[in-house]
């Protein structure tokens, strides 16, 4: 279980990144989330600018994305291929 310092810290984080986001793109970004089971969090903002045109097999996404690294805000421009669902095995409410 984390103290409320550390949740404090992480909503620190994601307003920060939420405020550089708005600052670069206005309101058209998202922010995704990895919260693990030891209390840490990975986070940054990303913004899609569609899908690249190129002879890769696969299609390739081009995304700009923000991230902090401790006092720094760090901008990245990747390409990047999706994970396409290809079947669905099992799916069911959890009790």
């Amino acid at each position: 279980m984390t103290d409320d310092h550390e949740l404090d810290g992480r909503e620190e984080a994601l307003e920060r990144l939420e405020a550089a986001a708005r600052g670069r793109w206005g309101d058209e970004w998202s922010i995704r989330a990895t919260h693990f089971s030891d209390g840490t969090t990975q986070a940054y903002a990303y913004r899609s600018r569609g899908v690249v045109d190129d002879d890769r097999d696969e299609k390739t996404l081009e995304q700009e994305r923000l991230y902090s690294d401790g006092d720094r805000t760090v901008f990245r421009r990747v390409h990047l291929h999706t994970e396409d669902i290809v079947d669905v095995l099992e799916e069911r409410e959890i009790e």
